[in-house]
């Protein structure tokens, strides 16, 4: 759900480092592959999306690599993160948390329906972001199912809302110099 925002902010100018699990992100064998090879380096959906970012990986659910993420965020402008709600709080990673250690911090979170609300514990992929924001309604023929597009939409919008929203915080840290929390949900990016 992130991917797009950091490439967006990349492309702006903003240095973005991808933090990937000690493997590398599983999404790196996600095909269409260059030349049709199948290895972590050659997926053209990666490249699309994660182009202009730097990359490291990092175990953050062990204490040294907490305390590395830690450490990183008391040097970051943004950071985007699409866990369920409460689980980098779980961690000891939580806003309040890394708020404390970087006070100018933003802090943009992408996740199904929001941080709170009745839905925000509900796991949603696309096709159920696409449906329950409305979008599918719109889609097929008259007296048949509705249709999903082949393409991950929600992901898109919901990374350019938080694109967009990152830079509105970000003007308002330049006024005020403190970080706020962008809380966006898929589903309301869909709806909108």
């Amino acid at each position: 759900r992130g991917w797009l925002c950091g490439r967006v902010l990349a492309d702006m100018g903003t240095e973005v480092t991808k933090v990937e699990p000690p493997d590398g992100d599983p999404d790196r064998m996600r095909g269409p592959f260059y030349h049709g090879e199948a290895h972590r380096e050659k997926s053209l959906w990666w490249w699309a999306y994660n182009q202009g970012k730097k990359s490291i990986t990092l175990d953050i659910e062990t204490l040294a690599g907490a305390e590395l993420l830690r450490s990183l965020v008391t040097q970051t402008d943004f950071f985007i993160e699409n866990f369920p709600p409460g689980h980098l709080e779980g961690l000891g990673l939580g806003h309040t948390t890394l708020q404390s250690l970087n006070s100018s911090l933003i802090w943009v979170s992408i996740t199904p329906f929001g941080q709170d609300g009745p839905y925000r514990d509900y796991k949603a992929p696309d096709i159920v972001a696409m449906a329950v924001g409305g979008f599918m309604s719109l889609t097929g023929e008259p007296g048949r199912a509705p249709l999903r597009l082949s393409f991950p939409v929600s992901h898109s919008l919901a990374s350019l809302q938080a694109a967009l929203g990152a830079m509105v915080a970000f003007h308002h840290r330049q006024a005020t110099e403190k970080g706020q929390l962008v809380d966006i949900s898929a589903q309301e990016s869909v709806a909108t």
